[in-house]
């Protein structure tokens, strides 16, 4: 069977399983791949080769999540957070909207060392108290950061603004000062998707009687009062740590985390016994999402490694009537969202975007447009793909899973990205 059917059939399998709660995470990633595989016709010591390629990518992402998840749950039971609670609380009341908004505005900060770990590391920890005390979901709270995650997302320093202008061979600068008119409209509309989803929670019931509120604030005090003695030791270490994701000092993520966590779990908790207590404490719930993420990796590793992707690729430029040659760009834009959630950053870039720039060129659209289109449209569907590493540590701080992320930002991301396109068209930066 054709490698690329292959491909198609186990996307919507795949997509339709973790949507729809009819597998879970781990066994979908690990189950379907492996059939498609077989289908495919690779022999044992292929998919064996793909699975060890897959698992290596995934080893740095998930000890970071294993470490990094248990250091902000030792600090939020510490009562690390609770200060932020009660000034959230006292300022914004029950206003969604207003901490939604805070939420984009944070993310902006804690994204711009181009980390996609990073910004759900800081951002997540952050307000998921309050947004629980607002009854606002996790994935509410996800979803508001994938706007400005997206603005981010591509900035000179970030991976896919690299990945483009590689592929057309410009300076990283000068296509950015291309496409800023546009940058500056996914701003604005990222604030847009922050107010949409304060409509959804709103309507779901979100928002804190005075009752609650009160209650809140009087929580919040003895949560700190709890353990005093330790607090501004806990936020002088924290504070320390976030500092060291944003300055490179020679350390990977995951080795900051885990130093950090050791000297917490030693100075929080100096007796070996309460050590072992809580580390036992975090196991259940970091066990789900660890399996997860190799999970993930052993998909990677299939679809990228057998072929499958760059084969769904040209299959997808194949399918195309050749009147729509000219604008093909433009139409490929309307899905750029599903597609890179297909597909993935790498091969929606180094596969998929040099094939459709030398359909175009011949039209006269210039490869600038044509990586503009790509990055600006596309740039909203990465923080909901299954297929980036950064999304799971968003989704395990949360306590929530990829299909309820997909179902929940999905309906709101993609006709952001098409309004984006629109704009987009409207000002120049993209060409139909």
């Amino acid at each position: 069977m054709n490698l690329a059917v292959i491909g198609f059939i186990l996307m919507f399998v795949l997509m339709f399983v973790l949507i729809k709660d009819k597998l879970s995470p781990p066994v979908a990633f690990i189950l379907l791949p492996l059939i498609a595989a077989v289908a495919g016709g690779f022999g044992i010591e292929a998919i064996s080769g793909f699975v060890k390629t897959g698992l290596n990518t995934m080893l740095s992402t998930a000890v970071l999540f294993i470490f990094s998840i248990s250091y902000f749950t030792l600090m939020s039971n510490e009562g690390l957070f609770d200060p932020i609670i009660h000034f959230l609380i006292k300022r914004v009341g029950n206003n969604v909207t207003t901490v939604l908004f805070a939420v984009v505005i944070t993310t902006f900060v804690a994204h711009l060392d181009g980390s996609g770990a990073t910004t759900f590391l800081i951002v997540v920890p952050a307000f998921l108290p309050i947004c629980k005390r607002l009854k606002v979901r996790p994935e509410a709270l996800l979803g508001t950061m994938c706007g400005m995650y997206g603005v981010m997302n591509i900035v000179p320093w970030g991976g896919p603004t690299m990945r483009a202008a590689s592929v057309i061979g410009i300076e990283v600068s000068d296509l950015y000062q291309f496409i800023m008119p546009s940058v500056a409209a996914l701003a604005v509309i990222a604030f847009g998707i922050a107010f949409v989803i304060a409509r959804i929670e709103i309507h779901n019931g979100a928002g804190a009687d005075k009752d609650d509120t009160a209650a809140d604030e009087k929580g919040a005090g003895e949560g700190t009062a709890k353990r005093k003695k330790l607090y501004w030791f806990n936020l002088g270490l924290t504070v320390l740590m976030l500092a060291l994701l944003f300055v490179d000092i020679g350390l990977p993520l995951h080795l900051i985390f885990m130093i950090a966590f050791c000297i917490a779990l030693t100075v929080n908790y100096p007796n070996t016994a309460e050590q072992t207590k809580q580390l036992k404490s975090y196991a259940a719930s970091a066990m789900i999402m660890i399996m997860t993420l190799f999970s993930v990796g052993i998909f990677m590793g299939v679809i990228k490694d057998s072929g499958m992707v760059e084969a769904m690729a040209a299959a997808i430029v194949g399918i195309l009537p050749a009147g729509v040659a000219p604008h093909m760009h433009w139409f490929m834009a309307l899905f750029a969202v599903p597609l890179i959630m297909i597909l993935g950053t790498d091969a929606f870039y180094y596969a998929l975007m040099p094939i459709i720039l030398g359909v175009v060129e011949q039209f006269g659209i210039s490869p600038e447009v044509v990586a503009a289109t790509f990055l600006l449209t596309a740039t909203l569907g990465t923080p909901i793909s299954p297929s980036v590493a950064a999304v799971y540590v968003g989704l395990g701080l949360a306590d929530s899973t990829i299909g309820k992320h997909i179902k929940y930002s999905l309906r709101i991301l993609w006709p952001a990205s098409i309004l984006l396109l629109v704009v987009s068209t409207l000002f120049g930066v993209i060409r139909f």
